[in-house]
């Protein structure tokens, strides 16, 4: 197998969701020039294709892998939740 290519598991299909999700909050990624802009949408999307694929795979993880999983969707959520407050917070009152 290539070096450059890492090896096929859950782990990197966990990774590579991740990275998707992460290009569409905005976050750069050190291979790529120009970034969209940022898609909270798209962004939920990837975080939801996570969420799935955990309950998808409950039972058939290794401790290691529901860690991992773990540590990543939650740090994406907490990402995702530090958008909510500009996105959600009213117009300040005026004097």
């Amino acid at each position: 197998m290539n070096p450059a290519v890492p090896e096929a598991s859950l782990t990197a299909l966990v990774h590579l969701l991740a990275e998707q999700a992460l290009m569409a909050l905005g976050v750069p990624h050190p291979m790529m020039k120009d970034l969209p802009p940022a898609n909270p949408a798209v962004a939920r999307f990837y975080v939801d294709l996570l969420a799935v694929l955990q309950e998808k795979t409950a039972g058939h993880r290794t401790e290691e892998e529901t860690r991992e999983m773990e540590e990543v969707l939650y740090q994406l959520r907490m990402r995702i939740l530090d958008l909510r407050p500009a996105a959600d917070t009213p117009d300040s009152p005026k004097p």
